[in-house]
């Protein structure tokens, strides 16, 4: 099955109709030969003098200032770009991050207790008593995946190594199976290692280990908000690909099937009825940040009929 030229230019016409001019950037970058330039210039729009990113880059949660988390998606849309580690973006982020690491408890704090005073999905609450908001439960996110950038870009940084050592304890102590978000993070900083390093090879036996029981592959559930196989295995060159191949061709099928009359893909979660005005803009958002996700998995398998 491929997405149809109908389904394509239904898509194409929903990005540049109601997609945040980042993700028609980048749309433009993958699919019609845009430059990697103007890209990395709206990325900047997003990125504070901190060198943190903020400005409501991540639509869950409408801070302007600078997080952790947000600079996580930031980065994720540097490296897509191939941004060299010399790049302002690259260097800026690193710093920001270097400095906002907590040698205290060995952490970065997904986000500053500020994002109680602005809207937010509820999972991004900051509990003061606890010190941390709702999602970060474990180390795993978002740290696992910030280390990484740190290696991915090659910067002599002196903290990184202890860093990597430190995620390693970790993932050997997260619970089995492990937790979807972990596993994306640690996904993460497993492609950001060298191919053949003791470190990679420790977080792929770890990850492969739970992989089969964290992705859910069961067609009927996968409206819902759960692991999916393309999660784990958005390209082909992905390290899960092989293990997941059958499963991530089912959901080819089923993200064709999916789409909206109107061209997007719809998120799986809402606020469950919290700052409804804002989650109507963030919802827009999400569709086409969800939208580029999937029409980019589909190129990459080769499922699009343009």
């Amino acid at each position: 099955m491929m997405l149809s030229s109908d389904g394509w230019e239904s898509a194409r016409s929903f990005m540049f109709t109601h997609a945040r001019p980042l993700e028609q950037k980048l749309f433009s970058y993958h699919f019609e030969n845009g430059s990697r330039k103007d890209a990395a210039e709206e990325l900047t729009y997003f990125q504070n003098e901190d060198g943190g990113f903020g400005q409501c880059l991540e639509p869950d949660f409408r801070l302007q200032v600078s997080s952790p988390m947000a600079t996580t998606v930031g980065l994720q849309i540097a490296k897509e770009l191939e941004l060299g580690s010399n790049h302002p973006i690259i260097r800026k982020a690193l710093n920001y991050l270097e400095a906002a690491f907590d040698h205290t408890l060995k952490t970065w704090h997904a986000v500053p207790p500020e994002v109680n005073g602005v809207p937010h999905a509820p999972w991004w609450h900051f509990h003061n008593d606890k010190g941390y908001s709702g999602v970060q439960t474990t180390w795993a996110n978002p740290n696992a995946e910030l280390v990484g950038y740190f290696h991915v870009y090659d910067c002599d940084f002196p903290s990184k190594e202890q860093w990597l050592s430190k995620a390693l304890a970790e993932l050997d102590e997260l619970p089995m199976p492990i937790e979807m978000h972990d596993f994306l993070c640690y996904s993460r900083l497993l492609q950001s290692l060298p191919e053949k390093s003791d470190e990679r090879q420790h977080i792929y036996t770890s990850l492969s280990q739970s992989l089969h029981q964290t992705v859910c592959t069961n067609p009927e559930r996968w409206d819902e908000y759960v692991a999916k196989p393309l999660g784990a295995a958005p390209h082909p060159t992905s390290p899960f690909y092989e293990a997941l191949k059958e499963d991530v061709e089912l959901q080819l099928m089923a993200e064709i099937e999916s789409q909206h009359k109107d061209g997007y893909w719809q998120p799986a979660w809402s606020w469950f009825g919290q700052y409804e005005d804002t989650w109507k803009n963030a919802e827009i958002e999400w569709r086409g940040i969800l939208t580029l996700a999937t029409l980019r998995s589909l190129d990459a398998y080769g499922k699009i009929n343009k």
